[in-house]
Parts: C-alpha cells; sequence; structure tokens
C-alpha cells in the first residue's frame, strides 16, 4: 500500500513539475537580436534604439525581448544588409547608399542634393514613395522592410573653413556611395569614400579633409574635436532602412506581426526622425560651444550667395540618376517623375 501511495506520489509529482517545465518553456521570451554599428553613447542609440527596446517589451508584455549589440560587435556599417538577411541578427538598420548596385539603387533619388529639408519631410517622402513605386525591391534585396528614414541634412565637419565653394577646391570629401562622386565632384573636391567608423582617424591623420554628416549623429563620434569648422551646407540627407530578417518575421504568431506591422515598426522610424531632428540644433549648438571654450573652430552659414552656387553644381547628379535608372530598366524618368511629385504632395519644390 504504501509503496503504490508513494508511486501515485511521485507520478503527480513528476506530472506537476512537467506542466510546470512546459509552462515556463512556452512562456520564455522570443529575442530579437538587433545589431547596432554606432556606438551605445550616441544619439541615435539613447534616443531611439533604447526606447523602442522598452516600448517593445512593455508593448508585448514581455513576450519579445530585445537584446541590442552596440558598436559594432556583430558588423559594421557596411554589412547591415547581408547580417540582417544572413540571419547574423533579427533587426538593423542599412545604409541604402552604401549599396549602388542593388535594388537599393531605386531609393537613391532620395539622397539628391537639396530635395529635402528634414528628417520628418524626407522620411514622410520616401515612405510613401516605396509604397507607391518600390515595394518590391525588398523581395529583391531578401529582407523585410520596417520603414525608411531620412536624417537630418548634412553639415560638413572640416579640417578648415569652408566659406565658398571655391574653399572646397581639390580637398578630400567624404561621400558615402557612387551616387554622391558626381556631387563631391561638381564642388571641385575629391570624392573620398568613408566609412563612419574609420572618419575620425582619417580627419586626425590628414587623409580625410571634410566629414559630410549628419549633426545629430556627428556629436556621438566627436568629429568635431579633429574637423572643428562646421558649415552648414544643409544637404543632402542620407537614407536609413529598417529591416527585419524574413524568417523571423515569419516565425512570430500572427498578432505579433501584426503589432511589429501597424505600431513597433512605424515607432522605430518616428524615433529615428524625433532624434534626428530634435538633435540637430541642440548638437549644433554644443559643438559651438565647445568651439567657443577651445577658442577654435565655429559653425559657418552660408551666404544666400554661396548656397546658390552650390546648388547650381548639382544638378548633374539628379540626371546621372535618371541616366543611370534606365540603364538597369527602372524607367528613371517615370521614378522621377514620381518621386517629384510625392514631394509637391508635401510642399516641396525640387530644385531642378
Amino acid at each position: 500500500m504504501a509503496v503504490r501511495y508513494l508511486t501515485k506520489t511521485l507520478a503527480a509529482a513528476s506530472v506537476l513539475w512537467l506542466g510546470v517545465a512546459s509552462s515556463a518553456y512556452a512562456q520564455a521570451p522570443i529575442e530579437l537580436e538587433f545589431g547596432n554599428w554606432i556606438a551605445s553613447t550616441s544619439s541615435v542609440t539613447v534616443n531611439a534604439l533604447e526606447p523602442w527596446k522598452k516600448l517593445v517589451e512593455e508593448k508585448t508584455k514581455g513576450r519579445v525581448k530585445v537584446n541590442l549589440y552596440h558598436g559594432g560587435v556583430l558588423g559594421s556599417s557596411r554589412t547591415v544588409l547581408q547580417d540582417v538577411k544572413g540571419g547574423v541578427y533579427h533587426v538593423g538598420f542599412a545604409i541604402p547608399a552604401y549599396y549602388y548596385d542593388t535594388a537599393y539603387f531605386k531609393l537613391l533619388l532620395g539622397e539628391l542634393p537639396f530635395a529635402m529639408h528634414s528628417s520628418t519631410m524626407g522620411s514622410k517622402v520616401m515612405n510613401e514613395y516605396v509604397k507607391r513605386h518600390a515595394q518590391d525591391i525588398f523581395g529583391q534585396l531578401g529582407v523585410l522592410n520596417m520603414g525608411i528614414v531620412a536624417s537630418d541634412p548634412y553639415v560638413m565637419l572640416s579640417t578648415s573653413p569652408i566659406r565658398t565653394i571655391n574653399d572646397l577646391k581639390g580637398k578630400r570629401l567624404r561621400v558615402p556611395g557612387k551616387a554622391w562622386v558626381p556631387i563631391a565632384k561638381g564642388w571641385g573636391a575629391i570624392p573620398t569614400p568613408m566609412q563612419p567608423e574609420n572618419a575620425y582617424t582619417a580627419l586626425e591623420r590628414g587623409t580625410l579633409d571634410i566629414m559630410q554628416y549628419t549633426p545629430a549623429s556627428a556629436a556621438g563620434w566627436k568629429y568635431y574635436e579633429v574637423a572643428p569648422y562646421i558649415t552648414k551646407i544643409n544637404s543632402p540627407t542620407v537614407l536609413i532602412s529598417l529591416i527585419m530578417n524574413k524568417g523571423f518575421y515569419e516565425k512570430l504568431p500572427a498578432d505579433l506581426q501584426k503589432m511589429f506591422n501597424e505600431e513597433l515598426s512605424p515607432a522605430l522610424g518616428r524615433l529615428f526622425v524625433e532624434n534626428y531632428d530634435n538633435g540637430a540644433p541642440k548638437e549644433l549648438a554644443r559643438m559651438a560651444e565647445y568651439f567657443k571654450a577651445k577658442g577654435k573652430g565655429e559653425v559657418i552659414d552660408l551666404s544666400p550667395e554661396e548656397r546658390a552656387k552650390f546648388v547650381a553644381t548639382t544638378k548633374p547628379a539628379w540626371d546621372e540618376w535618371i541616366a543611370e535608372a534606365d540603364t538597369r530598366k527602372m524607367d528613371g524618368k517615370k521614378s522621377m517623375e514620381i518621386f517629384k511629385t510625392i514631394m509637391k504632395e508635401n510642399g516641396l519644390e525640387a530644385p531642378f
């Protein structure tokens, strides 16, 4: 009798333990790995990525846990597309300009000079452009589109003052991709490919004279320490493509897929935009104070006459985008017409 009782007790305990273990396993959160190639202290990390991690975990009630990997430990800025597609991590932000020879080219008209004037408007225009004319590219790229963000307009961080277009002649100017080469040449500069991660050292050693970058993010890289002259050219903007691994997405429960589609992915884009548009004036002011304290450097506003000279020389970049699109059978003229129509609908006028 005692043996039978003990057997039943052990059996019941075993069933209970298995039930608890099974329940614990079922409740284990889905881990979303987010590869971040910039520093943990950068404005994008602090103002966009960290708040998004908190939002995802709160909205999913802990069903999804976001693991952020900062400083490029999972891959550099140049490998985001390959890394997300290959599952090295699940979510990342790619720079389409780095992928000129891929389907991302269709988006690069959004980086044409003097087209966009803010992250808010640029992001709105480009997401509408994707909706109307470029949804097909993400199937070709093999990743899931979470949204497109346009940065705040770029400034020039230079080792010597840039007050006129003539000051650029012979200077090594950073270009992030092929589409920016005609812009640099039009300004009389030497196009110099450079990743953000390497620019500080290049400026310090003299292998780069001018870093073009967003002021909201430039402060995080501390370029102003070695390039203390900031010229507010306010163009171009760079596009950021928020992407997710397709396999990861397809394995999510249907309700979580819906939540990412309708709420969480758009929220990530909004956080990026808020960081750029709110951060740019603050960081420019902070850098100006730094220059004042150091007694070297300044933030330079171009005169209207000089700005007009910068604009006038960039028409070939617009023409070359159309010509290149035609060689890829993308119908460059039609694409440009759609782009300019969306710009006009949002109160923007193309310079050409």
